[in-house]
């Protein structure tokens, strides 16, 4: 068993706390705008005014790649507690960095077209 840890380890643990911060902030602002509000329907129209502003399309650009990298690494390290082996590990990994980064694009895609759209 080593025990050594690399840089990547670290950085993965870091950044799984920033983004967690990040979603957090993003949880209460959802709930703020969309729960807490006296007129809290939540239509078609209502979406796209919304999104018609750079802040939300901005927060929805942030959010995206913030909450898949968050819960695409707290997968990998829930997999790599249990060591899988080197080659096991290595397709996992790569096959969670390839789906988090075309559901990334496919989300990026959606916002703008839907602002354009708007």
């Amino acid at each position: 068993m080593n025990g050594k840890t690399g840089k990547g380890s670290a950085y993965g643990w870091l950044l799984q706390r920033i983004t967690g911060i990040f979603l957090a902030f993003f949880l209460i602002l959802h709930f703020q705008v969309l729960h807490f509000t006296k007129d809290w329907r939540i239509d078609f129209n209502l979406v796209t005014q919304r999104m018609e502003g750079l802040g939300w399309v901005i927060f929805y650009l942030i959010f995206v790649p913030a909450g898949l990298f968050h819960a695409f690494n707290g997968a990998w390290q829930v997999i790599h507690d249990y060591r899988p082996k080197a080659g096991t590990g290595k397709a996992l990994k790569t096959l969670f960095w390839v789906l988090g980064i075309a559901i990334s694009v496919w989300g990026y895609y959606l916002i703008v077209t839907f602002n354009k759209g708007a």
